[in-house]
């Protein structure tokens, strides 16, 4: 049942996660507060997803910060970071979009836990939503 539960759930992450040709995009803007959070950082989830990105080699800042001068110049060098919550009662289910400048989204990766913490499960969810994905370093 084990092994069944973990290749369905890496299946799932592996069907949900689609990349396309981000090009020489750099720079990642996340939002302060995503639609499902009251505060900024609740449930740690942008300063994680914030560190995660950086890991993989973006620079990144929060909307509510100035851009650097070289997105300011050409806007079309950002991507817009969106973090969506799906429903599900026993889970928590996060869906991590990334949007350019066109409003097209260039990447999108599905992710899940069963853990009961609040700020645990939330972080648990980006980090399997990231961690088999094809968003590298570029």
């Amino acid at each position: 049942m084990k092994k069944f539960l973990f290749l369905l759930l890496f299946v799932f992450i592996g069907l949900g996660t689609k990349a396309q040709n981000i090009g020489s995009v750099k720079t990642i803007q996340v939002k302060a507060v995503y639609d499902f959070q009251d505060t900024f950082n609740e449930y740690r989830v942008n300063s994680y997803l914030k560190h995660r990105l950086e890991e993989k080699g973006f620079t990144v800042y929060y909307d509510n910060q100035e851009a650097p001068a070289e997105v300011a110049n050409d806007p079309c060098k950002l991507l817009k970071c969106n973090v969506k919550r799906d429903k599900s009662m026993l889970a928590t289910k996060l869906i991590i979009e990334l949007v350019n400048c066109k409003g097209e989204v260039v990447f999108t990766a599905k992710g899940e836990s069963r853990l009961k913490a609040r700020n645990k499960s939330h972080v648990d969810a980006i980090k399997n939503a990231l961690e088999y994905s094809t968003l590298n370093k570029l």
